[in-house]
């Protein structure tokens, strides 16, 4: 085989190389891809190939692999915030939320929307707006919220803590995040009128700084809440059993005092928060209702309420001087609905009025039916918006002892006015008081379905139909219907 001479393989390397560099040259060093720009890189990580193995440099191009645009959530919901996903920010609760069964908070999201000359104090997600200040000095007013905290809730131990080794005791910053969280809470309570919620996340909380028993509570109402929204950290569990059973310690430890001006305003306000625990179930089923049971205790959520009248008692001489006599007398019923004690069925609900054999001559101490009759009759014409949610929750408040005990024997007909209330109280939601109310209303109508009156079975529609029971006898009726169709098809 001839070879070639060294002059010819000179100038054919020249000129092999002049080829590459022109067509590199005629190749752009990038290109655009949709708006973005694909930078082409050598992978001078890959192992020089052998000679036998090199490809042609014509089919040899690189693959690119830009970046798909994607946006990001930036107005997402505080949960998948926490959780540091992304949120489809659908309103007004997001496809995760709704998957997970908990409830979709934008509470942030609205803070966050707030004019920019103020900046914000974070906890756990939660936007909550301030005047700007340096990290220093806002770290330091942390610590000093804190101390103040801890020295409400008298929190060092001592020799009679007895819950110390039950219980771990929240951290610092845990309990700052608590205390925020409740006053963003009541801010936004729909339950409460302009003047309560006034009340609850301003002189209530000056007055939790004096009271250990009410600091706890507000601080336990908080964790529920949190616990609710944050299922998936056990921490504010642990947080809530312990702040609710140090609460009902002093709190009981406080009643064994004497009860004036000096305390009235901590007790009954921790009453009130007591009630919402008593109250509050977050997965309740009917079948666990005190109908069901014979447990007497299983009545204490209602019996509980009744409380505060027993503390109005002793406080009444005081009360102008209260930070809640506002809202009691802001709650006074132009049309004295618990004012009303006259005797006979006039203004009473006449289905339940000749169910419980009330006369012209019928009295409050002749029928334990009939002061219950004679406060609810007025409350089901009553719009369920917050400016009569006190009136419509005072009835169990005031309750009279021969009655309960109808509710205890569990009376039918005791039952089925009770029935009406919490038939009342389900046309209205709110987180702590409807998934206990609603069970309660269909334990009622299973309890009362199977009854051989034809009073109470009419009657009965009313509860059922506001909690959405389908009652037996209206079951076999559309079952017979259906067959007697079905019978005149053939």
């Amino acid at each position: 085989m001839a070879l070639m001479p060294e002059s010819s393989l000179a100038q054919h390397s020249l000129s092999r190389r002049d080829d590459e560099q022109i067509k590199e040259a005629s190749t752009p060093p990038n290109r655009m891809v949709g708006n973005q720009v694909v930078f082409r890189v050598k992978n001078v990580r890959r192992p020089p190939s052998k000679p036998a193995q090199r490809q042609n440099p014509q089919s040899a191009e690189p693959a690119f692999h830009p970046r798909k645009p994607h946006r990001k959530s930036r107005n997402g919901c505080s949960n998948c915030k926490k959780r540091r996903v992304k949120c489809d920010e659908t309103k007004p609760g997001c496809r995760k939320c709704e998957t997970y069964g908990i409830s979709c908070d934008y509470s942030s999201l609205q803070l966050q929307a707030k004019p920019k000359s103020k900046s914000a104090i974070y906890f756990d997600d939660r936007l909550y707006p301030t005047h700007k200040i340096d990290s220093t000095t806002h770290s330091l007013a942390v610590a000093e919220l804190a101390d103040k905290i801890n020295s409400a809730l008298n929190i060092a131990p001592g020799p009679e803590d007895d819950i110390k080794n039950i219980a771990l005791k929240p951290a610092h910053r845990d309990a700052v995040e608590a205390l925020y969280h409740f006053i963003n809470l009541a801010s936004e309570n729909s339950a409460l009128t302009d003047t309560g919620r006034d009340v609850a996340n301003g002189d209530m909380v000056r007055v939790a700084f004096q009271t250990p028993y009410l600091m706890h509570a507000i601080l336990g109402m908080a964790t529920s809440n949190l616990r609710r929204l944050l299922s998936w950290d056990p921490s504010y569990k642990v947080a809530e059993s312990y702040h609710w059973q140090r609460a009902i310690t002093l709190y009981q430890k406080e009643l064994a005092t004497p009860i004036g001006a000096h305390n009235m305003d901590g007790l009954m306000s921790t009453c009130m928060l007591m009630s919402v625990l008593s109250f509050s179930a977050e997965e309740y089923k009917p079948e666990n209702s005190w109908l069901f049971s014979s447990d007497p205790k299983a009545l204490n959520w209602l019996l509980l309420q009744s409380g505060l009248r027993y503390i109005l008692r002793f406080t009444s001489p005081y009360l102008p001087q209260s930070i809640w006599y506002r809202v009691f007398t802001e709650g006074d019923d132009e049309k004295d609905i618990f004012d009303d004690h006259r005797p006979g069925p006039d203004g009473l609900h006449p289905g339940l009025a000749e169910l419980c054999e009330i006369d012209e001559t019928t009295t409050e101490e002749t029928s334990p039916y009939h002061w219950p009759l004679r406060m609810l009759s007025p409350l089901l014409d009553l719009a369920p918006v917050k400016e009569n949610f006190a009136r419509t929750t005072s009835f169990m408040g005031r309750l009279l002892p021969d009655y309960t005990d109808l509710l205890q024997k569990k009376d039918p007909r005791a039952v089925l006015i009770l029935g009406y209330w919490l038939a009342k109280k389900c046309q209205e939601n709110h987180w702590w008081m409807h998934p206990r109310v609603h069970a309660e209303c269909v334990a009622v109508c299973m309890f009362l379905e199977n009854s051989s009156d034809p009073r109470i079975l009419e009657l009965l529609e009313y509860p059922a139909m506001h909690c959405g029971y389908l009652l037996k006898h209206v079951r076999e009726q559309a079952v017979f219907e259906a067959n007697i169709d079905l019978l005149g098809l053939f």
